[in-house]
C-alpha cells in the first residue's frame, strides 16, 4: 500500500484571533499527526512486532525499539541510510553476492541454505527449481538435483511457497533481519527444449508462446495481459524478481539464444520492453511488483559468427554495419520505463578489428585444448571480419577495450550511468568471475571463469576492475570473504560498497519485503496456472502462429482444411498427437516411427500430411548452454543440418521429403518451430509444401485451430528468413534482416485466410 504522507509527525502553529481583542493574539501549538495506510506486517518465529503511534512495525534487529530502517512511514532513502549505517562490512559484502539457491526435494532446506544466509550474509538468490503440478512429478528426488547448480528437484507451487517462507524466516532471524530477494529466468513459455541455466519449462505456470511468439502477435494489450498474469503467479510463490527479459535483438541468426529474444526490430523490442516493465514491475517499484533485470546490455545480439560468450570461443561481438546504437535502443526504452536492474553480457564490444585468417597480432584467440579460434570454426567463416565498437571504450584489455562488458567502465559508467541516466542496479551475468579456467576447451569442460580479455588477471584483480567499472552485484558468486578482502586490503574503499548496497536495498524496501516477505502456500496452489490464466495463454499461442505460405491448388488454398464428418478425411501426422487431430473429426494416421518395427507407416492414400518440424542440437557434450559445435553453428539450412553431426531435425529431412512425395507436396502442411531463423533452402524441397506455418512454442490444439480455420492466423514474422545457406554467412551480425535478394520472407510477413 502507498503511504499517504512522506513527512514525519510535525507540530503546526495556529494563530487564533480573539474577537474584540485586536492586539491580543494568542498562539497555540497544536500537534497534528499525519495518517498513514498501515501495510500488511508478517513475522515468522524469529522477530516480533512493535506498536508505535497506533501503527505496527517489525522489530527486525530485535532491540525492542523502532529503528529508522524499520519505520515504513519514512522515505526509502532515510531507511536505507539508517540500515547501511548499522551494517557491518561483512554484511555489505554479502549484499553484493547472488547465486543459485534451489529448494531441496519437497521444498526443504539444508546446510547450504544456512551457509549462504547465515555465514555468507547473502540476500539475493536465483531460483531454478521446475515448479510442476503434483501429478506431473514422477521423480521428486532426482539423483542430479542440486541446491547450488543448474539441475534441481521438481516441486509443486505449494512447496515452492513453503520453501520461500522457510528461507525468509531464516533471513529474518539474522542480526538485522534483511529479507531475501529471489530471481528466476523465464518460466512461463511453451519450450520443449528448456535448458537449466537459460530458462525453465512452464510446468504449473500459465503456458504462453515463446518470446518471439509474443512479438509475432503484435498485440501489446495481450502482452500486457501476459505480464500481469505472470506477475500474479510469481508473486504467489514469493518469486519477486526476474533475470529477464532479454532486450537483445535477433540480428545474428546463428546465435543460439535467439530463441530468448523477441525480435530483430529495435522499435518493436522497445515497445515490448516498455509494456513488460510497465505491467510486471511498474515505473515505480511497489509491493506488487516483480522487478526486472533486463539483459544483456548493451545488446548481446551481434555475436561474432553467432558464437555464444558462455564459451571461450564466443568472446567477441561484431558491428560490421555500425549499428551499435540500434541495439542500445530497447535498453534506453527500458531505462525510460523505470527498469530496476540491467545485466551486461559476457561479450567483448571493443578492442580490435580482425579476421581469423588475418589476426591483429594483439588479440588472444586461445580457446583451450591447444587450439585457437581459427582451428574450431568452419572454413567458410574464417575471412569474416570482426568489427569492434570503441565508442565507449576503456583502457583495460589488450588491445584497449578488449574486455567483457562487465569490466568496461566506458560502457557501464559512461554510457549506461552518465549518458542514459540509469540509476538502478548493475547485475553481472552468472560466472563472470571464478577460479581460473583449466586450459581445456569448451567441449572438454564447462568454463569456470568468463572474465573475457582478463584471463591473465587474478580473481581479486578481476573483481576490482568490475567494481570500478560499475558492477553492483556478482552473479554466480557466493564467497563473502573475497569481497571483504578487497576492502580490507585497500583495493576497494568501503564507500564504493556503500554505493552498491544502497542501490540493492532500495529494491528490497520498495518491494515491501521488509514488512512482509511471506506468501500463502494454499493461495499459491490456487493461483499458479489457473484455468482463466491458461485461457489467455492459449489465445496467445493461436495469435502467435504465422502463416508463411498457403498455395492455391486445383481445389482451393490448402488451408483451412475442409471439415471432416465421421473421419471422412484422412490426415497423416508426424510430430503431432494424433488424438488431438482426431478430436477435430479427422481420421489420423500416426506416421511417427514404431520403435518395434523401426519404420513408419506409408503415407500413400492419406488426403493430407501434417508435419510438425522441430530442430534441436545433439551430441554437443559440455556445450551445456546450447548451440551446435562451433564448426556447425553457421549451418541453419535444412539440407546442411540434416548432414551435420550436432543438429537434429525431427522428423528427419529424409522422412519429410518421403511423406511429401507419398501424399503430394501440395497436400502437405509443414509447421516449423523457428527457435532460430532456419533456412528453408531449395535443395530441402520444404518450400514446395502446400502450406507452411511458423510457430514459436505452441501446443497441438492451437495449431489445429489455425489449420482448420477455427482461428484465422494473424501472426507476423518477428525476424526475417533467409533463402540460402550463403545468406546466413554473408549477413551482418548487427543488422536486421538480409539483402532483398537473400530474403525468403521479410520481417512482418504473415498471411491470413480470406474472409
Amino acid at each position: 500500500m502507498k503511504r499517504r504522507f512522506l513527512l514525519a509527525p510535525i507540530a503546526v502553529t495556529v494563530a487564533i484571533l480573539l474577537a474584540g481583542c485586536k492586539d491580543d493574539v494568542k498562539t497555540t501549538v497544536v500537534e497534528v499527526l499525519p495518517s498513514y495506510a498501515q501495510p500488511d506486517i508478517a513475522v515468522g518465529s524469529s522477530a516480533n512486532t512493535l506498536t508505535v503511534d497506533g501503527y505496527t512495525f517489525k522489530d527486525l534487529n530485535k532491540n525492542n525499539a523502532l529503528d529508522a530502517y524499520e519505520d515504513w512511514r519514512l522515505t526509502t532513502a532515510e531507511r536505507i541510510d539508517d540500515l547501511v549505517d548499522q551494517m557491518t562490512l561483512e554484511e555489505k559484502a554479502g549484499m553484493m553476492l547472488i547465486d543459485t539457491m534451489n529448494a531441496a526435494a519437497y521444498g526443504e532446506v539444508n546446510g547450504i541454505h544456512l551457509d549462504y544466509i547465515e555465514q555468507q550474509k547473502m540476500t539475493r538468490f536465483i531460483f531454478r527449481n521446475p515448479v510442476l503440478p503434483e501429478d506431473q512429478i514422477t521423480d521428486p528426488e532426482p539423483e542430479n538435483a542440486t541446491i547450488d547448480g543448474r539441475a534441481s528437484a521438481p516441486i509443486t507451487p505449494y512447496q515452492a511457497a513453503q520453501y520461500m517462507n522457510t528461507v525468509q524466516e531464516l533471513a529474518e532471524g539474522s542480526r538485522l533481519g534483511v529479507p531475501l530477494l529471489f530471481k528466476s529466468n523465464a518460466r512461463n513459455h511453451n519450450d520443449p527444449n528448456a535448458k537449466p541455466g537459460i530458462n525453465v519449462s512452464a510446468g504449473a505456470f500459465s503456458e504462453w508462446p515463446k518470446e518471439a511468439g509474443l512479438a509475432a502477435t503484435r498485440d501489446m494489450a495481450l502482452i500486457g495481459e501476459f505480464a500481469d498474469i505472470m506477475r500474479k503467479e510469481w508473486n504467489a510463490i514469493g518469486l519477486r524478481g526476474m533475470y529477464g527479459y532479454m532486450a537483445d535483438l535477433s540480428t545474428e541468426p546463428r546465435w543460439y539464444r535467439v530463441h530468448e529474444t523477441f525480435t530483430e526490430d529495435a522499435d518493436l523490442a522497445a515497445d515490448i520492453m516498455t509494456t513488460l516493465i510497465g505491467t510486471l514491475q511498474g515505473k515505480q517499484v511497489t509491493r506488487n511488483s516483480v522487478v526486472l533485470t533486463m539483459k544483456h546490455f548493451p545488446g548481446g545480439g551481434p555475436q561474432f559468427l553467432g558464437l555464444d560468450p558462455h564459451y571461450l570461443a564466443g568472446q567477441h561481438q561484431s558491428y560490421p554495419a555500425g549499428m551499435f546504437d540500434y541495439h542500445v535502443k530497447p535498453f534506453a526504452a527500458a531505462i525510460d520505463a523505470g527498469v530496476a536492474s540491467l545485466m551486461p553480457y559476457y561479450g567483448i564490444v571493443g578492442g580490435g578489428d580482425w579476421s581469423l585468417n588475418s589476426p591483429d597480432g594483439k588479440t588472444n584467440f586461445d580457446v583451450g585444448g591447444g587450439n585457437e579460434l581459427v582451428d574450431v570454426v568452419s572454413d567458410r567463416v574464417k575471412d569474416t571480419v570482426r568489427v569492434a565498437d570503441n565508442s565507449y571504450s576503456t583502457d583495460v584489455g589488450t588491445p584497449a577495450g578488449n574486455v567483457g562488458i562487465a569490466f568496461s567502465k566506458g560502457i557501464l559508467s559512461d554510457l549506461l550511468r552518465r549518458d542514459l541516466g540509469f540509476g538502478g542496479v548493475i547485475n553481472s551475468d552468472t560466472g563472470i568471475i571464478n577460479d581460473p579456467n583449466t586450459g581445456e576447451s569448451d567441449t572438454q569442460t564447462v568454463q569456470n571463469n568468463r572474465a573475457w580479455g582478463l584471463q591473465d588477471k587474478t580473481k581479486a584483480e578481476q573483481l576490482v576492475i568490475a567494481i570500478e567499472a560499475g558492477t553492483d552485484v556478482f552473479s554466480g558468486f557466493h564467497e563473502n570473504a573475497e569481497i571483504l578482502a578487497l576492502v580490507e586490503q585497500g583495493l576497494v574503499p568501503e564507500s564504493r560498497l556503500d554505493e552498491s548496497v544502497k542501490r540493492l536495498l532500495k529494491v528490497q524496501f520498495e518491494l515491501g519485503l521488509f514488512e512482509n516477505p511471506y506468501v500463502d502456500p494454499v493461495r499459491a496452489e490456487a493461483i499458479v496456472g489457473n484455468e482463466s490464466f491458461q485461457q489467455k495463454a492459449r489465445l496467445a499461442q493461436r495469435k502467435s502462429i504465422v502463416l508463411l505460405k498457403n498455395e492455391d491448388t486445383a481445389r482451393s488454398p490448402v488451408l483451412p482444411l475442409p471439415a471432416s464428418t465421421g473421419g471422412a478425411i484422412q490426415i497423416y501426422t508426424m510430430g503431432m498427437d494424433d488424438a488431438v487431430v482426431a478430436d477435430y473429426g479427422y481420421t489420423a494416421v500416426n506416421g511417427d516411427y514404431d520403435p518395434a518395427l523401426e519404420a513408419r507407416p506409408d503415407a500413400t492414400g492419406s488426403d493430407y500430411a501434417l508435419i510438425r518440424v522441430r530442430v534441436t542440437n545433439k551430441d554437443t557434450g559440455n556445450l551445456v548452454f546450447g548451440g551446435a559445435k562451433f564448426d556447425e553453428v553457421d549451418v541453419l539450412d535444412f539440407t546442411g543440418m540434416a548432414a551435420a553431426q550436432t543438429w537434429d531435425i525431427s522428423p528427419s529431412l529424409a522422412d519429410i521429403q518421403a511423406v511429401m512425395s507419398e501424399v503430394g507436396a501440395d497436400n502437405t502442411v509443414l509447421s516449423v518451430y523457428f527457435r532460430q531463423p532456419f533456412v528453408l533452402d531449395e535443395a530441402s524441397g520444404m518450400k514446395d509444401a502446400g502450406s507452411i506455418l511458423a510457430s514459436f512454442g505452441v501446443k497441438d490444439d492451437a495449431l489445429m485451430d489455425v489449420i482448420t480455420g477455427a482461428f484465422n492466423p494473424s501472426g507476423t514474422l518477428p525476424f526475417a528468413l533467409a533463402n540460402s545457406a550463403q545468406a546466413i554467412v554473408d549477413q551482418a551480425s548487427d543488422a536486421p534482416g538480409y539483402d532483398q535478394a537473400d530474403t525468403l520472407y521479410p520481417f512482418g510477413h504473415g498471411l491470413s485466410f480470406a474472409q
